[in-house]
């Protein structure tokens, strides 16, 4: 990739207000995860989707780009996807929230053995929200 070309698409980064500063490191490190993600690196996608959820590494906190990243991880596959998609349904951020579709791809996650989505379901269910059985014995 041409040097002009990276120059221009960090700059329409910045610009745009996707990220916070312009700190070389940090853009650096974005533009070859996103660069990654685009590829189907689903670690690279989950990735995304974290610092999108959390507004990390100059980003700012968009929980619809980190809904997206982290379906698109799913749809890959990725158990890491699915917990986050699950959760992300489940409570409403970045999408409409669905706890039955949510409460679905996280059990098909800790099925596949996700500690993310275990922690998910087990609280829930320690806590009995969310329509679950409150269950102290889990």
């Amino acid at each position: 990739v041409p040097a002009v070309q990276v120059q221009n698409s960090l700059r329409a980064l910045i610009e745009g207000g996707e990220v916070e500063d312009d700190s070389a490191g940090r853009l650096k490190e974005f533009t070859a995860t996103r660069k990654k993600a685009e590829a189907g690196d689903t670690e690279a996608m989950c990735d995304l989707s974290e610092c999108y959820f959390c507004g990390m590494n100059g980003l700012h906190k968009d929980d619809k780009q980190a809904y997206a990243w982290c379906s698109k991880a799913a749809d890959l596959d990725c158990v890491t996807g699915m917990a986050f998609k699950g959760m992300m349904l489940y409570k409403g951020e970045g999408v409409d929230k669905d706890e039955t579709a949510g409460a679905a791809v996280l059990g098909v996650a800790a099925g596949r053995d996700s500690a993310f989505a275990c922690y998910i379901l087990g609280t829930q269910s320690y806590e009995g929200t969310r329509g679950l059985p409150k269950d102290h014995k889990l």
